[in-house]
């Protein structure tokens, strides 16, 4: 039962987490952008805090996503039951 404790923990303080979160994602892009860029493999590589960007919105477009899917398969009509 640690694990649940632990979840709900974090679901009392989400704006903590939230705030935690971006702190993090932007100490990220800071160290990004103090990387040499000479030996980049390619082009991309060489796009300023490409990575992180790409990271956020690909978790945001899968988290949409399978919301979306959840809901068009899982959802039932209200009256369902009766």
């Amino acid at each position: 039962m640690k694990l649940a404790s632990m979840i709900e923990a974090l679901r009392n303080n989400l704006k903590t987490l939230k705030i935690v979160m971006i702190a993090y994602l932007a100490v990220l892009v800071v160290f990004d952008v103090l990387l040499s860029r000479e030996d980049a493999h390619y082009i991309i590589d060489k796009i300023y805090a490409y990575w992180a960007i790409f990271g956020t919105i690909g978790c945001f477009l899968l988290i949409k996503f399978c919301k979306g899917i959840a809901h068009l398969f899982l959802s039932k009509n209200e009256d369902f039951y009766e």
